[in-house]
């Protein structure tokens, strides 16, 4: 027996020999020692979009949104052959059955390439479900990438999209070092969205559509995505309004009935205004939601909508100088292969939305001398 217990002593002594130089071998900085890109509000948490206990009449399901980190990324360089992170996360954390862990609570690392462009590199996420109970497991160490190519790298490592993070830092392999870069992206341009835009069912925490037209355009794009609840809220068109923004891009008829649109389009337009009186306003029409396949009253419901948005826009581009409507048919394509759950696009989906309003924009931002 004395024998037994030894050897099972050994053996756990060795596994515990092997399993910490993972974690001793790793040198962390934390996260705000490098460059947040993607935030335009100054916020107590630096992860949080919005400082919400600011926002007269926002509801908790909204304040809750706006606390995820979407759209958020932190910009490093290093020469590490191995990158970390460990994260806190908060109670505004939430998941559904079509959401891919990566995108909800995972990070995605883009690495520039060789000929300057943004290239996929990773994507890492602790394989438990995002539930209160299991916040605590989930600020582990989490190894993002392995085994990466010699030299310094200029990163970009996006954050989650549907979690509220409290805390982050960023590994590297003993040795190895990491700096701020500054930020790679030019102008500041809010984005207010839908689900559409915080990225629900992307496969990935960069593979949302603000995400893609940012790295294509040289950009950069916050994104103030908001599941279920851009309906054109004057309070935020307040927030948009005070913020630095240089032109505000709107998904804003994806969630608001008709009556919303009609009734609050232009109190928000002027809540904007009210603080940046010339700043661009460009509005998208929402995209087509595979739903309306096969389903007569859920098509017409949704013509419906398209239909009293072109009427509502063509009066209102006209009373507002500086206010535009990019409306661009079949958005993510006429094949109908890009829909994940019948509402949202994967990424392939919202891939080819950023190609449709790309030149659009651009031309737009260009009268405004935005380039």
């Amino acid at each position: 027996m004395k024998r037994f217990l030894m050897m099972v002593a050994c053996v756990a002594m060795a596994l515990t020999t092997f399993a910490q130089p993972k974690d001793k071998s790793v040198n962390y900085v934390d996260a705000m020692q490098l460059t947040l890109i993607g935030k335009l509000c100054k916020t107590t948490n630096p992860y949080h979009r919005v400082e919400t206990a600011d926002v007269v009449g926002i509801t908790k399901k909204e304040a809750d949104l706006l606390r995820m980190s979407s759209g958020l990324a932190i910009v490093f360089k290093t020469n590490a052959e191995s990158i970390w992170v460990k994260a806190q996360y908060g109670p505004a954390t939430s998941w559904n059955q079509y959401a891919p862990l990566a995108s909800t609570n995972g990070f995605n690392l883009f690495i520039k390439d060789d000929n300057g462009a943004w290239t996929w590199a990773a994507s890492k996420v602790h394989k438990i479900a995002p539930l209160s109970e299991n916040l605590e497991k989930m600020s582990a160490p989490l190894q993002v990438v392995r085994g990466l190519v010699e030299g310094e790298k200029e990163c970009i490592l996006y954050l989650p999209l549907y979690s509220e993070l409290l805390s982050l830092e960023i590994g590297v392999n003993e040795g190895a070092k990491i700096e701020a870069l500054p930020n790679p992206f030019r102008h500041n341009i809010a984005v207010f969205g839908s689900s559409f835009t915080h990225g629900s069912c992307a496969s990935g925490a960069g593979l949302t559509w603000p995400a893609f037209l940012s790295r294509s355009t040289g950009l950069h794009l916050c994104s103030f995505g908001m599941s279920g609840n851009s309906k054109l809220q004057p309070y935020l068109g307040d927030v948009f309004g005070k913020t630095n923004a240089e032109a505000l891009i709107c998904d804003a008829f994806s969630n608001p009935s008709n009556k919303q649109i009609e009734a609050r389009i232009r109190p928000f337009i002027e809540a904007v205004r009210k603080n940046n009186p010339n700043i661009p306003i460009i509005f998208l029409n929402t995209i087509y939601r595979e739903h309306r396949n096969f389903r007569p009253s859920y098509d017409e419901k949704e013509q419906s909508r398209i239909d009293c948005v072109e009427r509502v826009l063509a009066e209102v581009v006209k009373e507002y100088k500086g206010v535009y409507f990019v409306n661009v048919p079949n958005q993510t394509g006429t094949d109908h292969v890009t829909s994940a759950d019948g509402t949202h696009p994967y990424s392939y989906g919202y891939h080819r939305w950023a190609q449709a309003i790309e030149k659009p924009i651009l031309k737009i931002l260009k009268k405004h001398k935005i380039k």
